[in-house]
């Protein structure tokens, strides 16, 4: 029996916690599977049901599935840990083989601009700095997609700390983007986030989410 509408793994701060209050705003049932030690005073104050575990851990993962009996699961993990490791892979490739040992979900992950085919998009002082991440975040790509589950994969422009504009641009495989820039602020990329999760007529597509000049 569904207890949850929405799983969020990386739910707790920056965009994680913009989509959380666009999901909560629009009455949707969500938990996060949260770290030990991890501030959740503001989750629990909006009303998300908070699942310890730990996203380097595949039974964590699968425990919090189990437990959220959500649906839709989103992942926004990425960054890394005290001792180096990259949670945009490790922890995203546990997330979705937990995800593919559950009940039937969509999955849905939050990567970035230049991944994968669209790294020739991006400067040579975009590259070397963002390219080991973005290495690690197209793993987790690539894995996704040779999963039977229901995916989806957005991919956000740079993003920021400004003020939410309620505007953004839509780029996939058939169309171009108009008027867009590179750049959005975090709560405008969670809200088309939870807008592309939530459609049921995007399954298995790679999603560009820009900016609005």
């Amino acid at each position: 029996m569904k207890q949850h509408d929405l799983l969020i793994f990386g739910g707790a701060a920056n965009t994680g916690w913009h989509l959380v209050q666009h999901a909560r705003h629009q009455g949707l049932r969500v938990a996060c599977m949260v770290r030990a030690g991890r501030d959740t005073s503001a989750l629990t104050a909006a009303g998300v049901t908070i699942l310890q575990g730990d996203a380097f851990n595949l039974i964590d993962c699968q425990n919090a599935i189990a437990a959220a009996a959500a649906p839709l699961l989103i992942s926004l993990l990425g960054g890394k840990n005290a001792e180096g490791r990259r949670v945009d892979d490790i922890g995203n490739l546990n997330a979705i083989d937990a995800a593919q040992q559950s009940h039937p979900c969509r999955f849905v992950l939050l990567t970035s601009l230049g991944c994968d085919e669209q790294w020739s998009r991006l400067s040579p002082a975009a590259q070397a700095a963002l390219g080991q991440a973005l290495q690690a975040k197209t793993r987790a790509e690539q894995h996704l997609r040779r999963s039977q589950l229901d995916w989806l994969i957005v991919r956000p422009g740079g993003l920021t700390h400004q003020a939410a504009t309620g505007q953004y641009v839509i780029e996939d495989d058939t169309t171009a983007a108009q008027d867009s820039c590179d750049y959005l602020p975090r709560a405008d990329a969670a809200q088309a986030l939870l807008a592309l999760a939530l459609c049921s007529n995007n399954s298995r597509k790679i999603i560009t989410v820009l900016g609005k000049k």
